[in-house]
């Protein structure tokens, strides 16, 4: 049912889904298939927009390539100046930088518990052996736990994309924005 219903954006209008993909898979001649399906809704407040970057374009497509994300950026209303287009070319960036990054988490708040006890643990237990102080050891450990969600967190990435290379999460905060999610995909 899905690949008969049109999409939007600034493709061919009328085009379904499966139309788009046969479009797509004689573009790059290769065997596509859909592994996931995901509908992303933000409400028309005009405090949030969603950008999308995608990477490695098939000719004369605007949607089809090998990597593409969408991120979800909204205001924190802290600066009530951001202008659409501003939010549009810094979410733009953003998307870019998840393509680049490959985050798998928003922010360690949204990193599972029992993936944090692991990494915890596995850092416990490299340390266990070091003659070190507990107090220093915990230092040590939150450290490294940092290090780990910079790895794996958006919000705890440096950003790519920006001059300098500053934090997501700083970057954002200076524009009066957030990042609220993400979604990426990649031709496997």
């Amino acid at each position: 049912e899905f690949l008969n219903t049109s999409v939007g954006g600034d493709i061919k209008k009328g085009l379904t889904v499966k139309a788009s993909l046969d479009e797509a898979i004689l573009a790059i001649r290769e065997n596509l298939q859909l592994s996931e399906v995901k509908s992303l809704v933000v409400e028309d407040s005009g405090e949030a927009i969603f950008a999308g970057y995608v990477h490695g374009r098939v000719p004369d497509s605007t949607i089809s390539g090998t990597a593409a994300a969408v991120v979800e950026i909204t205001k924190t209303g802290e600066k009530g100046d951001v202008t659409k287009d501003e939010m549009q070319d810094a979410g733009k960036k953003l998307a870019m930088h998840v393509v680049a990054a490959r985050p798998t988490y928003l922010s360690p708040e949204t990193v599972p518990e029992d993936i944090v006890e692991k990494e915890r643990a596995i850092l416990m237990e490299q340390m266990t052996d070091s003659g070190k102080p507990a107090n220093i050891v915990e230092k040590i450990i939150d450290g490294r736990m940092r290090k780990f969600y910079e790895g794996i967190c958006l919000t705890e990435q440096a950003h790519m994309v920006e001059e300098g290379n500053p934090k997501v999460s700083k970057v954002l905060s200076e524009m009066g924005l957030k990042v609220t999610r993400f979604e990426s995909t990649s031709v496997q």
